[in-house]
């Protein structure tokens, strides 16, 4: 069994409890939900730009906000959030201290995540989510020169300020809070460098680790325990080396104990190499702890007609499977929090934190695989998006889809969607999974998520059925046919 490493972010209490984010016994309630459950560890995220503790070196959430403006919007999620943080310090309530303390009553190990390099809101300067040293230093972005994303407006890390104001808000989490372990999360947002300076940042981000790790070791004397590290990195080794985030290294180096690789936001991906980080890290005690985000596409938007497209507990669990069988010692889940109402109930939420993990639960029921994409890549590097994919004559376009491990008797099928078709035929395609020939079983709705278009099944023969990847091979037997979505349905 893998546990969960639960993330939970910034905002979300506080907008969600607005009204009652400073009462004990919801702050105690908060935590005591995930008692019982799958969750090993929990992430407490205390910052994006501004923070939502007292900070000598940075902005509180609170900071340069003017209540009495006929600007500020009271019912907006911004100023809910502002003003619950206000509230919990104004009458001296040290909420993540009580989360800490609850944390371990319950058994799960607290940890706390500081967000390296977040610009949401990038594109409004004068956003209220900004710090101060963010907005009085215009000139420490990292590629303003083309401006065309928030990611061109991050900080750059070769900029010694830049490295300093982040290591001093590293320090005041060790100096504030008892925690178990400190995440650094360099996929908020991932760019962390002019283009082109990847190979010299990656010094940088070594010896900011280094410095990282020197402080928890001079923090486990203090606090008289051992203090862990993670660190969220891209999905692929390679990935995060050419973008100045040598995970393996740091773990080679001991800067870290676990691993998170991670897409950054606009789709989970099910097909992170699990085995090659646990073979990169041989030797060391470090742990992979493979991301799922809660976005579902299967390619980027805007060109992906499904803006707001969650994973299912079907989809969940494929994923999840998938990176247990590959030996995966934990799966740590972003953005699923509790009361979203649009990916899930608060029955799927529970399904989703009791089940996830356990392969006896995740062997049950429906399971789907679905193909995406990694959406982080190092810059000047082409995206490996294979969809929406033009079909040519009676030419095979092959896909690789990593299942796990197979279990006995469950029929699997290939679902698959084409751009503008509402009904094929058994003659307009035919597919082949390892290199037998599927039977074309008509229409079929996978449920959420799915695609633009109809999906149509064939069905997956039972001597095709393997362990790990299985490879989809289509063939249209005319013009015209535009691949769109693609998925092993299990179940």
């Amino acid at each position: 069994m893998a546990g969960i490493y639960l993330n939970e972010d910034n905002s979300h209490y506080f907008m969600e409890r607005a009204d009652k984010a400073s009462d004990i016994k919801e702050i105690r309630d908060f935590i005591l939900q995930y008692e019982r459950t799958n969750v090993e560890k929990m992430f407490l995220c205390a910052s994006c730009q501004k923070t939502n503790f007292p900070t000598k070196t940075g902005s509180i959430i609170f900071e340069d906000v003017d209540y009495d403006s006929p600007l500020f919007d009271r019912l907006s999620n911004f100023s809910k959030w502002s003003m619950a943080v206000g509230d919990i310090v104004a009458k001296g309530i040290d909420i993540y201290s009580i989360w800490i303390d609850t944390l371990r009553e319950t058994g799960i190990s607290p940890w706390m995540s500081m967000r390296m390099n977040d610009v949401h809101n990038a594109d409004d300067i004068n956003s209220l989510i900004h710090s101060a040293f963010y907005k009085n230093n215009l000139d420490y972005r990292r590629a303003m020169y083309r401006d065309e994303k928030w990611e061109d407006r991050q900080l750059d890390y070769m900029i010694k300020e830049v490295r300093d104001y982040h290591f001093g808000l590293v320090l005041e989490y060790f100096e504030k809070y008892d925690f178990d372990g400190l995440e650094l999360d360099w996929m908020r947002f991932g760019n962390h460098f002019k283009a082109g300076y990847e190979d010299e940042g990656r010094a940088v981000l070594d010896d900011f680790m280094r410095r990282t790790k020197e402080t928890a070791l001079k923090y486990e004397k203090i606090r008289g325990h051992r203090i862990e590290l993670a660190a969220r990195v891209p999905v692929k080794p390679e990935s995060a080396f050419d973008m100045g985030m040598d995970g393996a290294g740091w773990a080679r180096a001991g800067y870290v104990d676990h691993l998170i690789p991670s897409p950054f936001w606009h789709t989970s991906q099910a097909d992170i190499p699990v085995e090659r980080w646990k073979q990169l890290v041989y030797g060391t005690s470090c742990r992979i702890a493979p991301c799922i985000e809660i976005c579902l596409r299967q390619y980027a938007f805007p060109g992906c007609k499904n803006e707001f497209q969650y994973n299912s507990i079907e989809t969940i669990k494929g994923a999840a499977k998938s990176f247990v069988d590959r030996g995966a010692d934990a799966v740590y889940l972003f953005n699923y929090m509790d009361r979203q109402s649009a990916p899930y109930d608060e029955a799927g939420y529970r399904e989703i934190i009791t089940s996830v993990g356990k392969n006896e639960l995740m062997n049950k029921g429906i399971r789907r695989h679905v193909l995406t994409f990694n959406d982080r890549q190092p810059e000047g590097m082409p995206s490996d998006e294979r969809l929406p994919c033009m079909l040519k004559k009676k030419k095979f376009e092959g896909f690789r889809i990593h299942t796990g491990t197979a279990v006995a008797g469950e029929a699997r099928f290939a679902l698959l969607s084409f751009k503008g078709r509402e009904d094929i035929s058994s003659t307009d395609i035919e597919v082949y999974a390892n290199g037998r020939k599927c039977v074309f079983d008509g229409k079929k709705d996978p449920g959420h998520p799915r695609p633009v278009n109809t999906t149509f099944a064939w069905r997956m023969p039972a001597e095709s059925v393997k362990d790990g990847y299985q490879v989809l091979e289509v063939v249209a037997c005319d013009e015209g046919f535009v691949l769109d979505w693609l998925e092993i349905f299990i179940g």
